[in-house]
């Protein structure tokens, strides 16, 4: 009895030998045939990725030469602004001065707002000559240079 239960044992591992075998010869075979295709696939993966990494470099050195352009860009900036800087700077200097100014000349407008009778300003009988209104006389007396004696300046 021993005998048979190993003897059906031993069929029984070698059937189950027999069923991997089998198994393990489709899948060689299946194994076999993508490598074969893979072969054939290979060079035209290394050519593109050949020409990625191409694309890649353009695009490496297209991004290295917008940022050199963004630099330059960048440092024109800086420098117009401190030229506006400086312009303004000037400009509130031009415009302090000019405040200054118009704040003397308004002073002297100030001054000047009491106009002079044209007596003291024409020479006499310029207005008659010339045919001109005559002024009329200020709080009814008119303004006339004060008349000094020759005599007392002689003496004195």
């Amino acid at each position: 009895m021993l005998d048979l239960i190993l003897n059906v044992a031993g069929m029984l591992l070698m059937f189950g030998v027999a069923c991997h075998t089998i198994i393990l010869h489709r899948r060689l075979t299946r194994l076999r045939g993508a490598l074969a295709e893979a072969g054939t696939v290979l060079p035209s993966l290394d050519a593109s990725v050949g020409r990625m990494s191409q694309v890649v470099d353009g695009f490496a050195q297209r991004l290295q030469t917008d940022l050199t352009a963004v630099e330059t860009r960048l440092a024109t900036a800086r420098r117009v602004a401190a030229e506006l800087a400086s312009v303004n700077r000037s400009a509130e200097e031009a415009s302090t001065y000019l405040d200054r100014l118009l704040r003397q000349h308004r002073r002297i407008e100030d001054v000047r707002a009491t106009a002079l009778p044209r007596e003291l300003v024409e020479p006499k009988g310029f207005a008659e000559r010339a045919g001109l209104p005559k002024i009329p006389q200020v709080n009814g007396t008119g303004l006339t240079a004060p008349r000094r004696s020759m005599v007392n300046e002689l003496v004195s």
